[in-house]
Parts: structure tokens; sequence; C-alpha cells
């Protein structure tokens, strides 16, 4: 379950990096051996996930890496409650296969 520990600690780290309200969401579930993480943020702003990172560069690979390695990723714009409304943020996504650490057998 690396994977999902090391994809939940990217998601979280964007939010903290390249979002401008820190506040954000993260919900966990699973089901038939599948794990499916997603993190709600307070940002419209698409993830940068670029064709090729620059392999030099002190940042920009880890939404490229959790894309390659996850079997699926993506994103979509999601409401948050602002006030008396709702505004426009985005929940980014992936999916692994794996167990969760802690969790019974099924």
């Amino acid at each position: 379950m690396a994977l999902g520990q090391q994809g939940v600690s990217e998601l979280l780290a964007n939010v903290a990096c390249h979002v401008d309200d820190p506040r954000c969401g993260l919900r966990l579930s699973r089901a038939e051996g599948n794990v499916l993480v997603e993190v709600l943020d307070r940002s419209g702003q698409p993830p940068r996930v670029g064709s090729r990172p620059n392999w030099s560069a002190e940042r920009g690979r880890g939404l490229w890496l959790l894309r390659e390695m996850a079997d699926d990723f993506g994103y979509m714009p999601a409401p948050y409650p602002e006030g008396d409304g709702l505004r426009m943020g985005k929940v980014v996504w992936f999916s692994c296969r794996g167990a969760v650490p802690g969790a019974p057998a099924q």
C-alpha cells in the first residue's frame, strides 16, 4: 500500500504548495480490492501534470509519477461550501489495487 500512502502525501502537499486556501478534504474508500483516494481543494485550477517531467528539476514530478503508477488518476470540478453559498474547487483522485492497512480482511 506504499502507493496509497505516497499518493495521499503528494495530493496533500500539492494543496499546501499550490492552493491559496490550504483547507481541504480527504476521502478514502475501498471496494472489491481497490482503494480510491480523493482530495477536495478550494482551487478551480486543474492540476498540472506534464507529459514528461524535468528530471533535473527539484519539483514537478509528483503528480506525473502518481499518474503513471496508479491504476487510474484524474480530477473533476467540485463545489465546496463558502459562506451562504457554494464555490467551485476540484477533486483530484487516484485509485490503486490493494488493502487498506489496519482494515479487516474481506
